[in-house]
């Protein structure tokens, strides 16, 4: 990724960052952000006052406010992150535009259904710019598995399976009663979206909904297909006690072989030898291999870094960015038909 290398240069100083919404995310990238350029974030909101106090401890140099408008108004920033609960990111996202904010970062999901995702693209102007979480994109062992397929490394693709997985809901939450939706929408987001952009899936062919502990989806399954017709197998559960960590598995069957992809690592086994493998059949690359030039911002996996950079890089550069609201419109779309189409 281009923007890594003198990241410093296009991390303005002069741009006023805030936050909105201090949960274990807001704090992640308020930390990220002030790791990269020192003092960035200027300002943050929340509710809380145990929360604000908590952060205080954590985020120094930062002002902290209890009322949105109250910070736009004293504080004009020129970049906010919203790292709300989704069901308030349309209203926050909507006054953000009203009060002229130029660059918004809003994480995943962006809204609770595509029609809110459309209402806020309808809303900007041309010279804002909001850009969603959706941070698989940006973890390197994806972006070489899609660089290996545009190159023809694994010759047709025949056949895909996926999953996400991970072991956050084990047992009844009211977490995602607000929006009427659950793990398909908070983690498997992240999963129709690199089907998305890796393969083009374009149809849904069927969906399974699955409830174990609360009153939405703790599991869903999902058929789907590419527009090249191949057929895409894929699940997600974020009830899996197995899964310690969240992990988001790519297997990709192709003429010349097969190949296996996480966060943490691209294997490929192919049938005859191939330049992009070192004229080898087999490789295998892990996460040592991907990240050497990141900067060292040990508070979550890397990826995240390189969202990051990749919106300052954006904002530098007036450039759109590669998860943008218009980019991941089809994305929400597919979800609300996985939901529609959905067997109980």
């Amino acid at each position: 990724m281009p923007e890594v290398a003198g990241y410093d240069q296009y991390v303005h100083q002069d741009l006023r960052f805030a936050v909105v919404g201090l949960g274990k995310m807001g704090i992640l990238h308020s930390g990220i952000l002030n790791l990269l350029a020192p003092g960035l974030v200027k300002a943050a909101v929340d509710k809380s006052r145990l929360i604000k106090i908590g952060a205080s401890r954590l985020i120094k140099g930062v002002n902290f406010y209890n009322d949105l408008h109250r910070m736009l108004r004293k504080e004009s920033p020129d970049v906010v992150y919203v790292t709300t609960p989704v069901q308030f990111h349309r209203s926050i996202v909507d006054a953000l535009l009203e009060a002229n904010v130029k660059y918004v970062f809003l994480e995943k999901p962006p809204t609770v259904n595509h029609p809110q995702l459309v209402s806020l693209t309808d809303k900007m102007r041309t010279d804002q710019t909001v850009m969603v979480g959706l941070q698989k994109r940006f973890a390197l062992p994806f972006r070489h598995v899609k660089m290996l397929l545009s190159e023809g490394v694994m010759g047709e693709i025949t056949r895909v399976s996926a999953y996400i997985r991970s072991a956050d809901i084990q047992g009844p939450v009211s977490r995602s009663e607000a929006t009427g939706r659950g793990a398909l929408l908070d983690l498997g987001i992240h999963m129709v979206d690199l089907l998305i952009w890796i393969f083009d899936v374009r149809t849904v062919e069927a969906s399974i909904s699955h409830k174990i502990y609360g009153t939405t989806d703790d599991r869903f399954e999902m058929q789907l297909r590419t527009s090249k017709n191949v057929e895409v197998a894929a699940d997600v559960t974020w009830s899996d006690s197995e899964y310690r960590w969240p992990e988001t598995h790519l297997e990709i069957t192709g003429t010349r072989g097969v190949l296996r992809a996480t966060e943490d690592y691209v294997k490929v086994e192919l049938t005859e030898k191939n330049a992009l493998l070192g004229n080898e059949t087999r490789l295998a690359l892990y996460k040592p291999h991907y990240y050497q030039s990141v900067p060292p911002v040990n508070l979550a996996d890397p990826e995240y870094t390189l969202e990051n950079l990749h919106f300052l890089f954006c904002i530098s550069s007036h450039t759109e960015p590669l998860t943008s609201l218009k980019n991941v419109s089809d994305t929400m779309n597919m979800v609300d038909e996985l939901y529609a189409k959905a067997i109980y």
